[in-house]
Order: structure tokens, then C-alpha cells, then sequence
């Protein structure tokens, strides 16, 4: 592809304020695309279009709450009113409250999944015929390890990364009569404020001292803290995105880093009973802490 043909292209980045989404944005602005960046906070999305204006990059920021069903179709309309176009689109959005089932009601549950999965399968619905009309588009879908590994308090989370991947396997159908591609992200632990941020959602809980999971909580911290010694920065899941988007022929899943894919593995290959033990034991929860 050409330096002019890659000025022409434009890629919709939600959850762009911060983490994967801003480095995401970051790495296709160098790669010559037009960026728009979606997020709640208009002011952390206003400071990411300066850098990267500053550095050559063309980008625009649409504050966006995607939980709502009118502010996610007009970011699509605000972005082809633009632009005339979409050639890329980025479903990072997300977050995990680190809540147990049984703490969370029907609207919290919900919320996660208007977040998760319902905001980007809606801007799929919504950019799909301009897709058609220009011949062909790609769409990235951002999922976790936690679809695949098991983790108390993530019930809602995992779910909703589950039925990500179920839904990208069923558009990779659906949409290749018009070379719109479609790829899965799985990132392992990667170094964002994402960690801190659910800390924060959940103190409340973990000051209680009638909250059954409170020691859970607790442990959990601490083994979020060790793992992000060894975390890989944000950056290696924007590249991954670049080479998705990029890609004659892309893959259909990246697992950044490559050692997430052996987790997968060797956790898929495990009767669930001893996985279940190990993961237990791990997380220092249950009969086998």
C-alpha cells in the first residue's frame, strides 16, 4: 500500500483514552491512518490527538459512551461525515469490575455487556455497509485470556470476552463475501491502568468486613501487582493490531505476548477437574489454596 493510499485510510479506536486503545492509536497514526479515538474522557482523548499531531499523525477525538446505544451510532456518523469512510475498527472497549456474581445486579451486569460486546458488535451492524460499499474493511476485536483461563470475580468479564470471540467467528462468515476481515487480540497481562482502575471500583468491598470474598479480593491484588512485573507494555498489542489490519491474508487470533498462546494450551489440554485445582491453588482459593 501506498503513503497516499494509507493517508486515505480511517480507523475507529474505542477505549482510546488510555492502555491498548491509546497505544493502538498511536501505532496506526504512524502507519499513516486517520485516527478517530472513542472514549468517555474528552480531555485524555484531546491530549492523545496533540501527540499525535505533533508527531506527523492525523487523528480526531469523539467522546463516546459507548454503553449508550444513540452516542455509539453517532460516533459512526460523526466519523463518515468526516471522513466518507471506515476502513478500520478497533473493539478495545471494555472494563471488568472485580466484583463476584452474587454483588452485582441485573444493570451492572448489563452495563458490562453494553461495554464489552454489545457497543462493538452495534458498530459492526452500523459500518458494515459502508464496508461493502468501499470494497472491504478490517475490524479487530480485542479479547483477554480470561475467555480461556479461568478466574474468580471475572464471571461477567469472561463472559462477555467469550461471546467476542463467538461473535468474531461468526462475522469472519457472514461478512467475507466482502473482504471484510475480521481478527481476534488475546493479550495476557498487559502493563495499562486498567489493574489499578478495577482496584479502585472494588474498595468499597474490600473494606468490608462482612464481604465473604474479602481475602479473595485481597489475594488477588496481589497476584494482579506480581504479574505485571512481567507484563508486556501496551505497545506490543498495537503493533499485533497494525498487523492485523495490515496483513494480506491476516490471522485470525494474535496472542500478544506469544507465551499467552501456551497458557491456552496447556490449560485446554487439562482435564477441567485438575485445571480447576491448579487454578485454585494459584489464586489461593478454595479447598485447594
Amino acid at each position: 500500500m501506498s503513503e497516499g493510499e494509507k493517508a486515505n485510510r480511517v480507523a475507529i479506536v474505542t477505549g482510546a483514552s488510555s492502555g491498548i486503545g491509546e497505544a493502538t492509536a498511536h501505532c496506526l497514526a504512524k502507519e499513516g491512518y486517520t485516527v478517530v479515538l472513542a472514549a468517555r474522557r474528552a480531555d485524555l482523548l484531546d491530549s492523545i490527538v496533540a501527540d499525535i499531531t505533533a508527531n506527523g499523525g492525523t487523528a480526531r477525538s469523539v467522546p463516546t459512551d459507548l454503553s449508550d446505544a444513540e452516542q455509539t451510532s453517532a460516533l459512526v456518523r460523526t466519523t463518515l461525515d468526516a471522513f466518507g469512510r471506515v476502513d478500520v475498527l478497533v473493539n478495545n472497549a471494555g472494563y471488568g469490575p472485580p466484583f463476584a456474581l452474587e454483588q452485582m445486579d441485573r444493570a451492572a451486569m448489563r452495563h458490562v455487556f453494553d461495554v464489552n460486546l454489545l457497543a462493538g458488535m452495534q458498530l459492526i451492524a452500523e459500518l458494515t455497509p459502508t464496508m461493502r460499499e468501499q470494497g472491504g474493511g478490517r475490524i479487530v476485536n480485542i479479547s483477554s485470556l480470561s475467555r480461556y483461563v479461568g478466574a474468580p470475580l471475572a464471571a461477567a468479564y469472561a463472559a462477555t470476552k467469550g461471546g467476542m470471540e463467538a461473535m468474531n467467528a461468526c462475522m469472519r462468515l457472514e461478512l467475507s463475501p466482502w473482504n471484510i476481515q475480521l481478527s481476534v487480540i488475546v493479550p495476557g497481562f498487559v502493563d495499562t491502568p486498567t489493574f489499578e482502575k478495577s482496584r479502585q471500583a472494588a474498595e468499597h468491598l474490600r473494606d468490608d468486613p462482612n464481604n465473604p470474598y474479602r481475602q479473595l479480593m485481597s489475594d488477588l491484588d496481589a497476584f494482579a501487582t506480581d504479574q505485571l512485573k512481567s507484563a508486556v507494555p501496551p505497545e506490543d498489542v498495537g503493533k499485533a493490531v497494525v498487523k492485523a489490519v495490515t496483513a494480506h491474508s491476516p490471522k485470525t487470533r494474535y496472542f500478544v505476548p506469544r507465551s499467552a498462546r501456551t497458557a491456552v494450551r496447556m490449560f485446554g489440554s487439562l482435564p477441567d477437574r485438575f485445571s480447576d485445582r491448579l487454578l485454585l491453588k494459584m489464586y489461593k482459593w478454595g479447598p485447594w489454596a
